[in-house]
């Protein structure tokens, strides 16, 4: 690890297809448990899907494609989004940090950029996925003050892993 922890969490450029698809492909391959898509699918996508996906996310006012950095490292990511069927929730998904960064503050930032994002749009909550055991990413959402809702469900499609619905109510002023 990096003796310091300089944090800074942005948006991604359109230049950073390679970043984002590496930061992707590593979160899926370290953490195969903590999504609803697997590392066989996304390995499947062309350079031009991964460039349609990032500059879709980066020209959408309804999208927030995040990169967490530790200096000049790439050290996480993140992705905000409008639900589109209901415009009052922001869901967070992708969202991950390298292992060697952990414990350094970059998800806890990247997740306060997305719910100050979703407030700045007067959204009324942010809900996200998480795997339903005792997990770091738990607490963490759990310190944030995000609460479980709904009923556990399968992480995805033939998924023994269940995953917990939470949702962060965003106060009003």
């Amino acid at each position: 690890m990096q003796d310091s922890c300089a944090i800074t969490v942005r948006k991604f450029e359109l230049d950073e297809v390679s970043t984002y698809r590496s930061l992707r492909l590593a979160a899926l391959e370290e953490s195969p448990d903590a999504f609803g898509s697997t590392l066989g699918a996304e390995r499947l996508r062309t350079t031009e899907e991964w460039a349609s996906r990032l500059q879709g996310g980066c020209n959408s006012e309804l999208d927030l494609p995040l990169i967490g950095q530790v200096g000049t490292t790439a050290a996480g990511l993140a992705w905000g989004k409008v639900d589109r069927s209901d415009r009052t929730v922001v869901h967070v998904y992708q969202m991950w940090v390298v292992p060697e960064f952990r414990r350094c503050g970059v998800a806890r930032l990247l997740l306060r950029t997305i719910v100050a994002w979703a407030a700045s749009l007067e959204t009324r909550a942010v809900h996200l996925g998480v795997a339903s055991a005792q997990s770091s990413a738990m607490r963490l959402y759990l310190s944030e003050g995000f609460v479980p809702f709904g009923q556990v469900e399968s992480l995805r499609l033939g998924a023994a892993l269940l995953s917990q619905r939470m949702r962060f109510q965003i106060p009003r002023a």
